[in-house]
């Protein structure tokens, strides 16, 4: 029988979804993750404090959608690449950083720090085009694993940086 455990992810919100609200594996809103899937020794308490103090003191990082590439073992997922641009990159680390304060214990370390690679899932109901632009101003904490239910997520909570100015 297959184990789970606490994990959390932390994202860009591409679209309106309250704290509190659940929805399937299957069934993310539109998004960009920051930092992907990770254990940590922190409880949710704690998380939501340390992401708090760490957005307080920056400003929003931008970047464009480029081209769409498919992921997975068989190429099955479809995602709009976005830029690297250094201020992404930088909030990207920078939040690393931070977690490791915690000891964070990532999924897929390949995909943290210079394997960063910003993307956004096509969904089957929205989806970002090349060329547009991407403002990351508000993160959001998501359980990966409510109620111990590892088919369903949990939007913690949003801490947006315009309500720390």
């Amino acid at each position: 029988m297959q184990k789970f455990s606490q994990k959390y992810t932390i994202i860009q919100l591409l679209e309106s979804v309250p704290e509190g609200a659940r929805f399937s594996a299957g069934g993310w809103p539109l998004h960009v993750t920051i930092a992907d899937t990770f254990a940590i020794n922190w409880d949710e308490t704690t998380l939501i404090k340390r992401l708090t103090e760490f957005l307080s003191s920056r400003v929003p990082a931008r970047s464009v959608v480029g081209d769409d590439r498919f992921f997975g073992e068989q190429d099955q997922v479809q995602v709009a690449l976005l830029e690297r641009t250094n201020d992404l990159v930088e909030l990207h680390c920078a939040l690393v950083e931070m977690l490791e304060q915690g000891r964070w214990r990532p999924n897929d370390p390949q995909f943290a720090k210079e394997g960063f690679l910003p993307h956004s899932t096509v969904q089957s109901h929205a989806r970002l085009d090349k060329g547009e632009e991407v403002v990351f101003d508000a993160l959001t904490i998501i359980d990966m694993f409510p109620d111990e239910d590892p088919y369903q997520r949990r939007v913690v909570r949003t801490i947006s940086l315009d309500s720390l100015l």
